[in-house]
């Protein structure tokens, strides 16, 4: 994690020098729920749902030109996942409501088509970088967190009401592979010990607003 915060540092520091214009954009999405299920034999299983909620955060997007941009953003959801496990032979089956806490950290190409009056853009873009799961279990005390790779797209649109702020409509896909399983997980004692991995896809729909900084 500290060689990826490191090569986003030295982007950062390249771009801000390079950059035609720099936005920052401001996020606030609703995320909905998100089931998950991991079956290793009847004795040893998780599954539940990660509920639904807010999430929120910002970027800084360095604009090579008006159609191409590159975002580093932040993103983050709080939320609660009701779950049903089963550990061990020697186990019964269990259910318990953990915490869970998201940290999406993303490097996004972001792409703009802009109307013939410049008050409308349209775009998307694709983000790789890293998702931090952090899980909580209220009844023991315990907690555990991991670091995963993570992949999105998303889709909206800019509508400048000014000439340096604009409204942001967007939707978008996060998901990180093995998001659940391993460390993070939903067991007996703690998240800790099955040895299954799930897919994690939260979709969002939601908007926010674009500074433009600089030239």
């Amino acid at each position: 994690m500290k060689k990826f915060l490191l090569s986003l540092s030295l982007i950062t520091a390249a771009w801000t020098v390079s950059a035609q214009e720099i936005r920052l954009n401001g996020y606030v999405s609703y995320v909905f729920d998100d089931g998950f299920n991991v079956y290793n034999d009847a004795n040893s299983y998780y599954y539940g749902k990660l509920k639904g909620g807010v999430q929120f955060g910002g970027g800084i997007e360095y604009m090579a030109n008006p159609m191409y941009g590159a975002e580093i953003l932040y993103l983050y959801k709080k939320s609660e996942a009701p779950a049903t496990f089963k550990v061990g032979t020697l186990t019964t089956e269990k259910n318990e409501t953990f915490d869970v806490e998201h940290h999406w950290i993303m490097l996004a190409g972001n792409s703009h088509m802009a109307s013939h009056d410049h008050k409308m853009e349209g775009g998307g873009g694709l983000m790789l970088g890293m998702l931090i799961s952090n899980v909580d279990q209220a009844s023991t005390g315990s907690s555990a967190s991991n670091t995963t790779f993570a992949w999105g797209f998303k889709l909206g649109g800019n509508f400048w009401v000014s000439e340096k702020v604009a409204i942001k409509l967007q939707t978008h896909l996060l998901s990180s592979a093995r998001a659940t399983g391993g460390e993070v997980y939903y067991g007996y004692w703690g998240p800790v010990a099955v040895p299954g991995y799930s897919t994690l896809w939260q979709f969002a729909l939601g908007g926010g607003l674009a500074v433009r900084l600089g030239k």
